[in-house]
């Protein structure tokens, strides 16, 4: 599963059918996994001659029978490749073979008049442009490295921190999420907007700028000496009595800008910047804009288009702004007060940034990347499986410069450091960060063991009765948190976000794409695991933790929770799936990697 995640020359509609069709197995979509029925190839229209096992998959207007293959890895079943066949329930039409996503998709579809046809019709076309676009990103991949092996080049030859960070987020760029299908999708950019626009294609550009009444905005923090004066955007200097200047991104200002100030009172009083101002580059979270007049500061930016589901529209909230920098403070008060986990770990500053009222279109965080040198290396977990032009994934070169191509001992480093630092956070302070590949960074430095970096926690699951029962100081940090989602009760939502972004997401994918390359075997990596895992929760244990919520959880249970990320960010509304969040719908039909490995 993991290996194809990776651009690759295949066809993309065939790469983007295999995983559509594994996820809907996956994520259990119409009952898919838990009201199918494996049946053999007798049963079967056709009596195909393979595979030997198919899923007799009831939908509204038929049956789709699905060939599949046994798996382990988050499914019971994956798809075969051989192609599907679709029965329609009214028999005046025969029996047709369906093998490409939209086929598939138009099968799910109900009846005319359900809402569900909109939503797939709409996903559809997020296919189609995931597949276009990973058309022209291979090409750009292609292409810069074939320039990286003529000019001889190496990460080692990017001398500063800062460079060496945006290769890896372009290497990790090209690599897709791992579950979700049509992840190559920037809905909202088209060719040209992807060439100017996104970390695949490394482009500098320029911010744009809005002058908004100082009444209006609130001011958090110290903005980066690099900011422009008035002047510099082409306004009056003698507007900064009366106004702040607030990044926009580009392609915000070029489409939906005009619509949202029409559409707001605070439209009329703002003013247009005639020219941009403030070199910057993409990085790995595309509204994320690495400063290159202060490359160790980040900028975080509205911007009009949809990842990872139609309903995950990129703009920014004004309350992760004070909640990201609430869970800043916690986590470095834990820290810096907890042995165990003190130099296991640290966080980007956040403290710093611009809102307009309640508008999510308007606004910034600043990111600081406080205290790093240029001989340390950061690598964000989302690039570890990432090729780089020599054939190596980044895993294998951070092996081979840090623990002299010794693989294991640095994989085993980093399973245990992660275990640590995310086990003691939910089993002592009852926080699980939604630290996923993107939001967590490998600190590596010459001589030391490694470290985690965590940036963006505006979303964690917090127990407020667990964490102030530990360290009652923090009472009244958690009643700053603005976005009560974060706020938990029981012990079920910290489990289930441990398990779908630490486990699941930062370690086992890792782990099964290791495997995938030939770089050990998956029994290898997964004892390794749960020896780290029972290692970890043995010093638990013996700090007088209570450790077996998760030890039911993570070793007992047959199954393990998965993420439901297509069905509610894409496929199914909010009112169907009970989900107060999208990005934390769950489900529990994952076969648990973590049993016994012989």
């Amino acid at each position: 599963m993991t290996r194809d995640t990776a651009l690759s020359s295949t066809d993309p509609g065939q790469y983007l059918t295999r995983r559509l069709i594994d996820a809907l197995i996956r994520e259990d979509v119409a009952g898919c996994q838990s009201d199918s029925q494996a049946v053999g190839t007798a049963t079967v229209p056709g009596s195909p001659e393979r595979p030997a096992t198919w899923l007799r998959w009831t939908l509204a207007r038929g049956v789709l029978w699905l060939p599949v293959n046994p798996a382990t890895f988050m499914q019971r079943w994956q798809w075969s490749s051989d192609a599907l066949i679709w029965q329609p329930a009214d028999q005046t039409e025969g029996v047709s073979e369906v093998d490409h996503y939209e086929q598939v998709l138009a099968c799910l579809t109900a009846n005319e008049h359900d809402d569900s046809g909109e939503q797939l019709a709409v996903y559809a076309d997020e296919c189609r442009t995931a597949e276009s676009h990973a058309a022209f990103c291979q090409k750009e991949r292609l292409r810069w490295f074939d320039e990286i092996r003529h000019q001889g080049q190496s990460w080692k030859d990017l001398s500063r921190l800062s460079e060496r960070l945006l290769y890896f987020d372009r290497l990790a760029a090209f690599l897709d999420h791992p579950f979700y299908p049509s992840a190559r999708a920037k809905s909202g950019f088209d060719e040209a907007a992807l060439a100017a626009y996104a970390p695949e294609f490394a482009p500098r550009f320029q911010l744009r700028w809005l002058a908004v009444p100082g009444s209006e905005v609130t001011a958090l923090g110290e903005l980066p000496g690099c900011w422009p004066e008035f002047s510099e955007v082409g306004l009056d200097n003698q507007l900064a009595d009366s106004h702040h200047l607030l990044p926009v991104h580009p392609h915000l200002w070029d489409t939906a800008l005009s619509y949202y100030l029409s559409n707001t009172e605070i439209g009329a009083r703002v003013v247009r910047a005639p020219a941009p101002a403030l070199w910057v580059r993409p990085t790995l979270s595309v509204r994320t804009l690495q400063l290159e007049a202060a490359p160790d500061v980040h900028v975080k930016v509205p911007l009009t288009i949809r990842t990872l589901g139609n309903r995950n529209i990129r703009t920014v909230k004004p309350s992760t702004l004070y909640d990201g920098h609430t869970v800043q403070q916690i986590l470095q008060e834990i820290s810096g007060s907890d042995p165990a986990l003190q130099g296991a770990f640290t966080v980007t500053d956040e403290s710093s940034g611009l809102h307009v009222g309640d508008l999510p279109w308007l606004g910034c965080i600043v990111r600081r990347f406080c205290g790093f040198s240029d001989q340390q290396q950061l690598v964000p977990v989302a690039s570890l499986l990432a090729e780089s032009p020599d054939g190596r994934c980044v895993a294998q070169m951070m092996a081979d410069e840090f623990n002299h191509g010794d693989l294991t001992k640095w994989v085993r480093q980093y399973v245990a450091l992660t275990l640590t630092v995310h086990l003691r956070l939910w089993l002592v302070y009852g926080i699980a960060l939604e630290s996923n590949q993107q939001n967590s960074m490998v600190v590596l430095t010459p001589g030391r063991p490694p470290q985690l970096l965590f940036k963006d926690n505006d979303a964690p699951r917090l127990w407020p009765d667990r964490l102030c029962g530990q360290m009652p100081s923090m009472e009244s940090k958690v009643a700053q948190l603005r976005d009560q989602r974060i706020l938990v009760n029981n012990e079920t939502p910290l489990a289930q976000m441990f398990t779908t972004i630490t486990l699941q997401l930062n370690l086992a994918v890792i782990l099964e794409g290791l495997a995938a390359r030939g770089l050990g075997s998956r029994t290898q990596w997964y004892k390794l695991l749960r020896e780290e895992l029972i290692s970890v929760l043995g010093q638990l244990d013996d700090d007088g933790i209570n450790t077996q919520s998760a030890r039911e959880v993570l070793l007992e249970d047959r199954q393990l929770y998965t993420k439901y990320l297509l069905r509610a960010g894409s496929l199914e509304s909010k009112s169907r799936t009970g989900a107060a969040d999208i990005n934390k719908f769950y489900g529990k039909l994952a076969p648990n990697f973590l049993g016994q490995v012989s």
